[in-house]
């Protein structure tokens, strides 16, 4: 009797937690992995740890488990990857490491400016201003049917023609900026990529998020979301280490490609 008592309470929890989150095989899942500067971490170790080759990796992996393809991922960070005392860069691997953005610096923009012919890779980037180069300031990504904007500033207007209308607009705000939280469209959740001692400023509002910076060069943010209908429904988000293990017990296999490009440099 008190086994049948104790299975009747553990069916009655199981059921309460599927009800409690629905899910549907209409919904669509995204994935944004994200980190606020490069900090000039590029290489990877003889374990295969840290760097872009990992990162690009995770976001291949990311991109595997979207079920049934419902969805999509993107890899995006606010750039910097310029060191203190050089500016020599291997502008390729911004493509070869899967990043779909990556939102320049003022330094970063300069230099492109003066070196006009690195544009001919086609690279994954976004200005912080108007520039002579008709760098794009935004991009707008399709995943699935729901519309991602990426940029630096916020969306201050909606626009007449709904279809244009993103379902998610991530910001890395300029430095010194301040968060207008009284001017946000209150249909369009945004995220906003912030300093950890900034975020504890912001609560939610009007479908305003924060993410937080990873704080240090050995790990990469994830946010997950779920849109049904093309609303937000759900969203969470986590720290993935870049020197962690997989499920499999065994370390992450870096992203070929990336690695191959990191070693040509």
């Amino acid at each position: 009797m008190k086994k049948s008592i104790l299975f009747l309470f553990l069916l009655i929890l199981s059921f309460d937690k599927i009800i409690s989150k629905p899910f549907s095989i209409n919904d669509r899942q995204l994935t944004i992995l994200y980190f606020c500067n490069l900090n000039g971490n590029l290489e990877f170790d003889e374990q295969g740890r840290k760097g872009l080759p990992i990162i690009a990796e995770i976001k291949r992996r990311e991109a595997e488990n979207i079920f049934n393809e419902k969805g999509g991922v993107l890899l995006i960070t606010q750039g910097a990857f310029f060191s203190e005392k050089s500016e020599e860069f291997p502008f390729k691997i911004l493509k070869t490491a899967l990043f779909d953005s990556v939102l320049l610096s003022e330094r970063e923009l300069s230099y492109l400016e003066k070196n006009p012919n690195l544009l001919k890779i086609n690279l994954p980037i976004l200005a912080n201003r108007d520039n002579s180069l008709d760098i794009d300031t935004e991009k707008v990504f399709d995943l699935d049917g729901v519309r991602v904007k990426v940029n630096n500033y916020l969306i201050k207007k909606i626009a007449h023609n709904t279809s244009n209308i993103p379902g998610l607009n991530l910001i890395f705000p300029q430095a010194g900026e301040e968060l207008d939280l009284e001017n946000i469209p209150t249909k369009i959740p945004v995220i906003y990529f912030l300093d950890k001692e900034k975020t504890a400023s912001y609560s939610f509002s009007k479908n305003v998020y924060t993410a937080e910076c990873p704080d240090s060069g050995d790990k990469i943010g994830k946010i997950k979301l779920t849109y049904r209908n093309g609303e937000l429904i759900r969203q969470s988000q986590e720290f993935i280490s870049l020197n962690s293990k997989n499920h499999n017990s065994s370390w992450i296999k870096p992203h070929t490609e990336t690695m191959k490009e990191l070693q040509k440099n």
